[in-house]
């Protein structure tokens, strides 16, 4: 019996098994390179391709999706492709100074954007000596136990005359996997480290344009205090309806970043504990100088997003209590114009009322004029007077015209 795989499940195998622990053996130099894309995603598709063929992958191997191995004039090579970065990591001996070395690929990355350059110098003793602790900053210098007293590691976070941020790590009472496993969490704590401060510049820019956006809405706002006419209502309605879309297009220009800020935070935070520090002597902890600087620009940006989405909220209710009450003043007026048509229709009634019982006086008269000269040479021949007759012939003449008009004003039936 066969059944149908599915799609994902080769993926999910290799996603499983991905960035595997390789054992190293001090001392040893490892470099990192990192990079986003420059064009949205297309060139690190492009990179994906060319790096897979230097390593000789499979193109329809499970490998192929996230991290390639190979190695290159006696350097081990580790490309892995993230959600929007490519890291580059490569060890080498101890007195390998070469930072930018030739036939691993580091040409294809020339269009990319650089974000993270690193390097962990392993050595192969118990302390990091005082000559090495030398050559850090004294006033940002960390240096603890790590992974329960496994290793020493120390760095200052700064960049070096190459641009790399330097670990220097002592784990002579380390194996070669746990060794393996040390490189690799500095590794993340610097990658993530990066990744998750990229969100606070673009915060800092965006509170400019937000502060902008609020003085905006205050302003329109006063307007719709102090105007009480449907076209001042309808300017600034249409006022409302462009901040709102500059505040839209700002969120989707930051909402990404700022999620992805917060999410590089939280697997930062879970790396930093795997650590298990113990700080030596009166300097800090990796975990606890990291911390005092990134979870402030995480709350940064945190506070940002909810800002923007408090002034969109804000914005929207603006919109709707605007449009209430442009309904509520095009219905007053609409009460206003069909009150003067109620009154215009009642006076243009009781003027036709007042037309038509003068018109029934007119022809009753007129009709009653021409009876009498009918009326004054029959009286001679009937046995009464022309008087009388008019008199009797009056009632019967204006009923009869009164019938006529209305039915006229009725129309045919």
């Amino acid at each position: 019996m066969t059944w149908q795989e599915h799609q994902y499940r080769q993926i999910i195998e290799a996603e499983t098994h991905a960035r595997p622990v390789l054992p190293m053996s001090p001392p040893i130099r490892i470099r990192r390179l990192g990079f986003m894309s420059a064009d949205g995603g297309a060139d690190l598709r492009a990179l994906h391709e060319q790096m897979g063929r230097i390593a000789g992958a499979d193109p329809q191997g499970p490998a192929w999706a996230r991290q390639l191995d190979f190695e290159r004039d006696g350097r081990q090579v580790t490309w892995e492709l993230h959600n929007e970065f490519a890291t580059i990591t490569w060890t080498g001996s101890p007195d390998d100074w070469d930072a930018r070395p030739a036939g691993i690929g580091l040409e294809f990355h020339d269009k990319l954007l650089l974000v993270l350059a690193t390097r962990i110098d392993v050595i192969a003793t118990e302390a990091i000596g005082k000559k090495a602790l030398a050559g850090f900053s004294p006033l940002s210098l960390c240096y603890s136990s790590i992974f329960d007293g496994g290793a020493e590691a120390a760095t200052d976070f700064h960049l070096d005359e190459e641009g790399f941020t330097r670990f220097e790590v002592a784990a002579a009472r380390s194996g070669e996997l746990r060794i393996g496993v040390i490189a690799r969490r500095l590794l993340e704590i610097e990658t993530y480290r990066i990744m998750a401060l990229m969100g606070l510049p673009l915060a800092r820019e965006t509170n400019g344009r937000v502060s902008d956006y609020e003085r905006q809405l205050a302003g329109i706002m006063q307007k719709v205090g102090g105007g009480d006419s449907v076209e001042a209502h309808a300017a600034s309605l249409e006022a409302l309806h462009r901040l709102s879309a500059e505040i839209g297009r700002t969120v989707e220009e930051t909402s990404f970043r700022f999620a992805a800020t917060q999410a590089y935070g939280e697997v930062l935070a879970e790396r930093l504990t795997r650590l298990r520090e113990k700080a030596i002597g009166e300097f800090t902890t990796i975990e606890r100088f990291i911390n005092n600087r990134v979870q402030p620009a995480l709350a940064t940006c945190k506070a940002m997003e909810k800002r923007l989405l408090a002034l969109t909220d804000k914005v929207q209710r603006a919109i709707e209590l605007l449009d209430a009450r442009i309904t509520l003043s095009i219905q007053t007026q609409n009460r206003a114009v069909l009150d003067g048509i109620s009154r215009t229709a009642q006076s243009q009634y009781r003027l036709q009322l007042t037309v038509e019982g003068l018109s029934i006086i007119a022809i009753s008269y007129y009709a009653l004029g021409i009876l009498g000269y009918v009326f004054e040479g029959l009286h001679e021949v009937v046995p009464f007077t022309k008087g009388e007759m008019l008199a009797v012939s009056a009632p019967v003449v204006i009923l009869l015209v009164f019938l006529g008009i209305r039915r006229i004003r009725k129309g045919p039936h």
